[in-house]
């Protein structure tokens, strides 16, 4: 699963946007999301369900944009 979180120049942390089964997905979704706002930071991160000690899961950065 691959989550895109979207970061504004004005927000304090990035907002999930949304969750994608494709890397695909989450690549058109960024790409439109910048076009609309050209200001904003991407970050797609991929996650396979499993958590630390603390309950949050354990995710992987695979594109900045």
């Amino acid at each position: 699963m691959y989550q895109l979180f979207i970061e504004k120049e004005t927000s304090f942390a990035p907002d999930l946007e949304g969750e994608y089964q494709e890397i695909d997905q989450a690549r058109e979704a960024a790409k439109k999301a910048k076009e609309a706002d050209p200001t904003i930071y991407y970050e797609i991160k991929e996650t396979d369900g499993h958590v630390n000690n603390y309950g949050e899961l354990i995710a992987m950065v695979v594109e900045r944009g």
